[in-house]
């Protein structure tokens, strides 16, 4: 660029300001990189040709007795041999006025420094990049989401009555627990208590099935089994009049558990 003369916008601006043979030089030195880098971008910056790819790529520029030429360090001291007979610096070669531009060697620096620069822009992606989530299995549901789940699944005419049933063993001793065992909701506070039995004559059934039912006295229980008792259920009428009866069970069986630790 002349001295005096406006920052060019375009190589082809730049390359206009000079005198022919010159002009010509510049040309070469331009066709040489585009050759050698087809997916470059041509643009301006430092006020003089630049081609990028995958960031600065090279440059070059004239001047008053050489053509400069810039690869970056790494360009020229991979080709130390090939640039033995050019004036050179840390990252500039110079290319004589009174020579042919040496368009094969332009051509080989050129295609070192794209793949230098695709290297480091593979490695900066890798680095940048976001780890892939870990594959996780689905968590699983816990008791209580097995038992709503159950309960939501659950086609009887009795499903209003199990609910209510369910809400007071729940709620009747802290200490109880939820779960999905021998296919029906269950409860259990470190031994297994009572859990819902299949449905009789249209009336809903609890199976308490720990040891120490046998030995609690109420006009709830049924059965004269050795090891458990049953209670039935036909309508929330009788599940309201028998709400604080099967609370006091739950908790004798929750107390007769702690003993026994």
């Amino acid at each position: 660029m002349k001295p005096g003369s406006t920052i060019p916008q375009s190589i082809d601006e730049y390359i206009a300001d000079f005198p022919k043979p010159i002009r010509d030089m510049l040309e070469k030195m331009r066709i040489a990189i585009r050759k050698a880098a087809p997916g470059a971008e041509e643009t301006i910056k430092y006020a003089i040709p630049t081609f990028a790819y995958k960031g600065n790529l090279v440059h070059f520029a004239a001047y008053k007795n050489h053509i400069g030429f810039y690869p970056a360090p790494s360009g020229i001291n991979a080709f130390k041999k090939e640039l033995a007979g050019y004036e050179q610096s840390k990252g500039a070669i110079r290319f004589p006025l009174d020579r042919p531009v040496p368009a094969s060697l332009v051509s080989q620096i050129v295609k070192f420094r794209v793949k230098e620069n695709e290297e480091k822009f593979s490695v900066k992606n890798r680095k940048t990049a976001k780890p892939a989530a870990p594959k996780t299995k689905s968590a699983k549901p816990t008791d209580e989401e097995q038992v709503t789940a159950y309960m939501n699944n659950l086609k009887h005419p009795l499903k209003p009555e199990t609910e209510a049933v369910r809400a007071i063993i729940k709620n009747s001793n802290k200490k109880l627990s939820e779960r999905i065992k021998w296919n029906a909701p269950s409860y259990h506070y470190k031994e297994d208590i009572v859990t819902f039995g299949p449905y009789k004559n249209n009336k809903l059934l609890l199976v308490f099935h720990h040891p120490a039912i046998v030995k609690i006295k109420s006009g709830l229980l049924e059965g004269e089994y050795k090891d458990r008792r049953l209670a039935y259920f036909d309508s929330m009428k009788a599940i309201r009049d028998n709400k604080k009866e099967l609370e006091r069970i739950m908790n004798e069986l929750v107390k007769a558990i702690d003993k026994k630790q």
